[in-house]
């Protein structure tokens, strides 16, 4: 069930580029020049073994060698590589982790840590490995679209069309700038610059999951209900499990004015996951709508607990705190949804003029 699905980019996509940079065969650094060391021996002895796919034998040999000598990242490096031949993805970045520890500079630790901690929704660390590579490698465009879309996972949409415009101004060319840019504008509420991006992506890549949901939803925001609900089944077809999609659905069904249906999408999302702060925030507004502040309230708290920056919470959170004639409070939450959005809310500017005067009078 895809929980922290909030605008974050397809790993499939973000391995898939990265592939094409680095190799998957397991890398070793020429040994050193005293080939007698008990330490080495072990070591190119566990590369044997991997070759042979006797993983089990080379994690041995290697615990052996860095028993012996356990300050030498190549050690480390290769037992990683072992993890994710085997599967063992988080044991991969725990040894990949340790191998930087011991050699700062190691370009190829780099790359797999970026693609380990995408997987593991760490896109802030990863975009620190990126970084070091676009520093390393300032000719190699493709770690810019990388690091780019890093910053998208990790909600940085200004860092990302940074990266993107580098890439473009230095002559990168390829189709996933579509999405990432597509993306980028939705982050920051540009609806129609989204749909711009994303609807000539989603013609040529129709089976991105992403593409396709975040291009649906940009289209019921931008007022285009048909074409979003077009895209919004694409994405249930490809993962029926994602309870945001049934939100999204629920505000289509809306728009058509069919309240039941609407409620039946919205209890579905519940209870497909009553932990995604997104699914919260929708139906506490509709409970908004319907008059229920009461319920309202406890889900917008629900979803801050789930997750600190969900901003459109503190909106709402807002709105009922200055309905029930406490202006303090609701200043407090409005100014911390205003200060921390990529466009401007003139509903809530107004509010928090009258508040600020309520306060000072």
């Amino acid at each position: 069930m895809k929980k922290y699905s909030q605008i974050i980019p397809s790993c499939t996509v973000f391995f898939t580029l990265l592939y094409f940079i680095s190799c998957a065969s397991p890398k070793h650094e020429s040994a050193p020049r005293d080939q007698e060391l008990p330490a080495f021996l072990y070591y190119k002895k566990s590369l044997s073994a991997i070759e042979n796919q006797n993983y089990h034998r080379a994690l041995s040999l290697l615990d052996t060698a860095i028993a012996l000598k356990p300050e030498v990242s190549q050690f480390y490096y290769a037992k990683g590589q072992i993890f994710e031949f085997t599967g063992e993805n988080l044991f991969a970045l725990k040894s990949y982790e340790t191998a930087l520890k011991y050699k700062s500079h190691f370009p190829d630790c780099w790359k797999k840590l970026a693609v380990l901690y995408m997987e593991f929704r760490q896109p802030d660390k990863a975009a620190q490995m990126l970084r070091y590579l676009t520093e390393d490698q300032p000719d190699s465009l493709q770690f810019e679209l990388l690091l780019a879309d890093a910053y998208l996972a990790d909600h940085k949409p200004l860092l990302s069309f940074e990266r993107l415009n580098y890439y473009d101004k230095k002559g990168g060319s390829s189709e996933e700038t579509f999405r990432i840019r597509g993306l980028t504008y939705y982050q920051q509420g540009n609806y129609p610059e989204a749909i711009k991006y994303l609807d000539p992506y989603v013609k040529k890549k129709s089976d991105n999951y992403e593409a396709q949901k975040y291009l649906g939803i940009a289209c019921l925001k931008a007022n285009l209900p048909e074409k979003g609900i077009t895209h919004l089944n694409q994405a249930l077809r490809m993962d029926p499990e994602d309870a945001e999609l049934y939100i999204y659905r629920a505000r289509y069904f809306l728009s058509m004015n069919k309240v039941e249906t609407a409620i039946e999408q919205f209890s579905l999302a519940l209870k497909m996951d009553d932990k995604n702060s997104m699914v919260l925030l929708e139906v506490s507004k509709f409970s908004l709508n319907q008059g229920d502040t009461t319920r309202a309230e406890t889900l917008l708290q629900k979803a801050l607990t789930e997750d600190k920056n969900c901003w459109e919470c503190y909106k709402f959170l807002g709105i009922i705190a200055e309905s029930r004639n406490r202006p303090d409070e609701a200043y407090d939450y409005l100014q911390k949804y205003i200060s921390n959005i990529y466009f401007r809310d003139l509903e809530v500017e107004k509010l928090l003029e009258k508040l600020d005067y309520l306060r000072q009078n």
